[in-house]
């Protein structure tokens, strides 16, 4: 991804071939050259957004009984 002046927010799609997003534990990103005569270059904020998945907290079972109901919660 290599502009002449770059400026603003710059979107960098994270998939494979089949439109698939890329499951990765890290994500590392290298300024190779600064800009603007050599002054430095400055990343303010860095948002990376994940596909919606289904939460597995609706897969419990329901707490039903009053043994599990003392314990349901955290005081």
């Amino acid at each position: 991804m290599l502009k002449q002046y770059l400026c603003g927010w710059i979107h960098v799609p994270l998939t494979d071939n089949h439109k698939k997003p890329t499951r990765t534990f890290m994500i590392q990103i290298a300024v190779l050259a600064n800009h603007h005569n050599g002054r430095d270059t400055h990343m303010r904020q860095i948002k990376i957004y994940t596909p919606v998945e289904e939460s597995s907290i609706g897969k419990f079972p329901r707490c039903t009984t009053i043994d599990f109901m003392m314990y349901r919660s955290i005081r």
